[in-house]
């Protein structure tokens, strides 16, 4: 949840200058030798500027380096999107599902090994809406906790 924090603090700290930078990023390692079997948190949804091409997400790295398990707000659209993937080095591996979320909100995200899967739970807080979706990600060793900002 701290780390969470931190990274909607930085946000806030960085949203001035987003035409000067593209990207951002927060890295934290477990204990040598150590992976993560879940990563939880709460993020307060920003103000969109306008449309455009926004990425806020949490995310496991395996150590590998061979992609990123992320839940994304995406601000393409205009309004902000949020769900659940796998991201660069398997385009097979299909994206949840997700929903649209607005500036104030506080969306949670929940990911944990269930059986054979990774489980990802996004939240809604105020109206309890919620997504479940599962990925097929236990062969990975996800050591690296992320949390980026792309603009």
């Amino acid at each position: 949840m701290l780390l969470a924090t931190l990274f909607v603090s930085l946000l806030a700290l960085f949203a001035g200058q987003a035409s000067a930078v593209s990207w951002y990023f927060l890295r934290y390692y477990p204990a040598s030798g150590q992976k993560f079997t879940s990563f939880s948190g709460e993020m307060t949804i920003p103000k969109l500027p306008k449309a455009g091409v926004y990425y806020l997400w949490p995310g496991l790295q395996p150590a590998d380096n061979s992609g990123v398990y992320q839940n994304v707000l995406d601000g393409r659209s205009g309004t902000w999107w949020i769900g659940s993937g796998w991201c660069c080095s398997n385009p097979s591996l299909p994206w949840g599902s997700g929903f649209n979320t607005y500036a104030g909100e506080k969306v949670t995200f929940n990911n944990r090994i269930e059986g054979s899967s990774w489980v990802s739970t996004l939240t809604r807080q105020s109206t309890g809406e919620s997504v479940t979706n599962t990925f097929a990600l236990t062969s990975k060793s996800f050591n690296q906790a992320l949390f980026a900002i792309e603009l």
